[in-house]
């Protein structure tokens, strides 16, 4: 990331509890010289009350800026649209950003599997790289890991860029004393989820019983890891689904972020408007930072 702009953006979520600032904040603790982009978008309005709640929301800018005293640089942008995650996804794409942060929603109904909550569509649409913060002070209690996720089976690999998500965790590694972790999953052949034919799954056969795949990408992580040095206790091939895999080593090594690419095909609930990245964010404790390779792409 160097050589780029330090300037962040930051969705602000109505009430007092701000967990995507709580992080913003303990970066500038780092990063003195970054630029924090405090935008509240206001979705409920009309040309009677826009002015009214323009003014209430400069004095709400105004209180958070004091209470985040580490943020040197606090720049407040109000925004009026209908549609929260389309107005912070064109803010981002035009504003020059090194990267966002929004907090996560719970999702509290059965509906919310259907329906994407404001989170998971920004998730999908954005074209920088994104920090969803689920707990700000979660991190605090967890350990020094960061695992970074690489799909090398992905249609779209080599524009997901991993050498971008190596020097993303580098930085927040760097800045929280912390220790990179790369993972890779290998899927089965077979998912018996959608088959009903459970021969190739991970809970019904060892796995050394793959078809080779898994050696193959064991030589592809090895590669990235030495490129990276990266030691080999820190790496791992994973047997499995993404959804599954990948938050149970999340947990076994306390991992405070994981770093992931993001596809909207590559959801094993895709049907359902659930991509794997947001199930994986509903499992772990830490942070998940992605980034999406489909805008990337669509981008360039």
């Amino acid at each position: 990331m160097d050589g780029e702009k330090m300037r962040v953006l930051v969705l602000l979520k109505p009430g007092e509890v701000q967990p995507a600032m709580e992080r913003a904040a303990e970066f500038a603790r780092f990063m003195p010289e970054l630029e924090v982009v405090a935008c509240r978008v206001i979705h409920e309005f009309d040309d009677l009350t826009k002015p009214s709640l323009e003014q209430q929301m400069s004095r709400e800018m105004l209180k958070i800026a004091q209470h985040y005293p580490s943020i040197n640089h606090f720049i407040p942008k109000i925004v009026f649209n209908k549609n929260v995650p389309e107005a912070f996804v064109q803010e981002a794409k035009e504003g020059n950003y090194l990267f966002a942060i929004i907090s996560a929603n719970k999702r509290n109904t059965i509906k919310d599997l259907f329906i994407s909550t404001i989170d998971c569509s920004i998730m999908r649409l954005i074209s920088i790289p994104l920090l969803v913060v689920k707990d700000a002070h979660a991190p605090q209690r967890l350990g020094r890991a960061i695992l970074l996720c690489i799909d090398f089976e992905a249609d779209d690999h080599e524009v997901l860029a991993d050498d971008k998500l190596f020097e993303a965790a580098t930085m927040f590694a760097n800045n929280f004393n912390g220790e990179i972790h790369v993972a890779n999953v290998v899927s089965p052949l077979h998912l018996g989820i959608r088959t009903r034919n459970t021969s190739m799954s991970p809970m019904f056969k060892s796995h050394g019983a793959t078809d080779g795949r898994a050696d193959y990408h064991g030589d592809l992580l090895k590669e990235f890891a030495d490129k990276h040095g990266i030691p080999d206790e820190r790496t791992h091939v994973l047997i499995g689904r993404v959804d599954e895999e990948i938050p149970h080593l999340s947990h076994d090594i306390d991992a405070r972020m994981v770093c992931m690419g993001m596809s909207p095909n590559n959801g094993l609930l895709g049907a359902m408007n659930s991509g794997a990245s947001e199930l994986v964010l509903e499992q772990i404790k830490g942070d998940l930072f992605i980034v999406n390779g489909i805008k990337m792409m669509e981008e360039e």
